[in-house]
């Protein structure tokens, strides 16, 4: 063998190893990182909000010299990065932007929602802290089990008062998939046993008057049949009717499944339109 062969066939072995070693570090550690508490979901949140935001002049914040902050929340298994699209384009059009994270696996809705208001107070005290002289309007967006984190905030007695509420695949009474799914073996261990539990339709969390109805939308997840365990129509996980919020400001449904309803272009514009205007865009 030829001398610049040989160099050839070594770097190519060290290369199979390379991306051998980048395999097996993979395979072992994103199971480790799970089991110390990263939300399963992360990878794939980052993967699907790598795309364009939409961007539109008419849907812009106000131009009043008021500021507004959206706060954003994760639904369960995901993380702030499920919520990135969002998250630029809200900026893209004027508004200020909270995505904190919460172990949506390992602590209550209202454990949630204490992290929550510690959140906001601690951006609201450094806001105060600074030189923002300007009045501060503040909104919410939640996707699924976040959605419900907003309600609780909202219930308590400290909550900041909304301007607007945008509830995306939302079960706003509990999820009917969660009594059927519970006591399969893997449940505990896939989506922890606090939170998730307290999705069950019979939970006491449902019981509550939900806070700011009529300042609030839900945008509705609709692909037909889409679960079989499900009657009637479904995002794939949550009921249509489990979605839609009574007496809601405006109610808009989207072809669009569970998962990828919280990074799509189409809810981000619903949701830019329902800040600007009090209702959702139809065509």
């Amino acid at each position: 063998m030829r001398a610049a062969d040989a160099v050839a066939a070594a770097g190519g072995a060290r290369r199979h190893w390379r991306w051998l070693r980048w395999a097996v570090g993979l395979l072992l550690g994103y199971p480790a990182a799970v089991l110390c508490g990263m939300e399963p979901a992360l990878p794939f949140d980052w993967a699907i909000n790598l795309g364009d935001v939409p961007l539109d002049p008419a849907l812009c914040a106000p131009a009043d010299g008021v500021r507004r902050l959206v706060v954003l929340q994760h639904g369960l298994w995901r993380t702030p990065l499920s919520l990135g699209r969002l998250e630029r384009a809200l900026l893209a059009h004027g508004y200020e932007v909270l995505d904190p994270g919460y172990p949506s696996r390992a602590c209550t809705l209202q454990e949630a929602s204490a992290l929550l208001a510690a959140t906001i107070d601690a951006y609201l005290a450094h806001d105060a802290a600074g030189t923002q002289a300007a009045p501060l309007q503040i909104a919410f967006v939640g996707h699924s089990m976040g959605g419900l984190v907003v309600q609780e905030y909202l219930r308590r007695p400290d909550a900041k008062t909304p301007f607007a509420c945008v509830y995306v695949a939302v079960p706003h009474r509990g999820a009917m998939l969660c009594d059927l799914r519970k006591n399969w073996w893997p449940f505990p261990l896939l989506l922890g046993d606090r939170a998730a539990l307290q999705l069950s339709p019979g939970d006491a969390f449902h019981r509550q008057a939900i806070p700011h109805v009529a300042q609030s939308g839900a945008i509705v997840g609709d692909v037909g049949d889409g679960n079989d365990a499900i009657p009637g129509h479904d995002d794939g996980t949550v009921a249509v009717d489990e979605a839609t919020l009574s007496g809601a400001a405006d109610v808009v449904r989207v072809p669009l499944g569970h998962t990828a309803i919280a990074g799509s272009a189409l809810t981000v514009r619903q949701v830019l339109a329902f800040l600007r205007h009090g209702h959702f865009a139809r065509e």
